[in-house]
């Protein structure tokens, strides 16, 4: 290679090991160290048990998956649960909405800010639920809160602090500082 054809490569070649070794050090930007996986905008999920019958349904403007943790955050959920009667094959059907909830080990949703729950079958004797925080165990399809509640219904309404509730049983339980009223039958 001749003089004037190494002069432009060599000129190069210094060019570049300067820049190396002058230009700033940029730091890149690192994750934190809680961040999620995913992030999801208007979500529909459909969750089924072993027979093929849909058992719940989650909905959502927004949720966001921590693996590290294994917790997801809801904005503004809607769960709607289904519960199949084993005898007479009858399906009632109650949807659970909140500002916000976090799904932690997998069935456990902690509800939270102006939880309602209500019967959407009305069928049973209690149609409503409201309460500032509330827990659905998905799997065992059982509410539990320790806040004020208020259960409405046809012919009641009771208020208390604390519950525990199962849409499968149909049993529900106020813990303390009962109020209830009975309505009389429409004739």
């Amino acid at each position: 290679m001749n003089k004037r054809k190494s002069i432009p490569f060599i000129a190069l070649l210094v060019a570049f090991i300067v820049w190396i070794y002058v230009k700033p050090d940029t730091e890149l930007p690192s994750l934190p160290d809680h961040h999620p996986s995913y992030i999801a905008d208007d979500v529909q999920s459909n969750h089924y048990d072993e027979f093929g019958f849909n058992d719940y349904r989650v909905f959502a403007e927004k949720m966001t998956n921590y693996p590290e943790n294994d917790t997801t955050l809801f904005e503004y959920p809607k769960v709607i649960v289904y519960t199949k009667d084993k005898k007479t094959d009858v399906i009632t059907t109650w949807q659970l909405t909140s500002k916000t909830g976090t799904l932690t080990e997998k069935y456990n949703l902690l509800l939270s800010g102006d939880v309602l729950v209500e019967n959407l079958s009305k069928d049973q004797l209690v149609q409503t639920m409201s309460t500032a925080q509330a827990t659905l165990q998905l799997d065992s399809k059982e509410i539990s809160s320790d806040q004020k509640v208020t259960w409405t219904g046809p012919q009641v309404k009771q208020e208390g602090v604390g519950f525990w509730a199962s849409m499968v049983t149909e049993e529900m339980k106020l813990n303390s500082n009962i109020k209830a009223v009975y309505l009389n039958e429409s004739k």
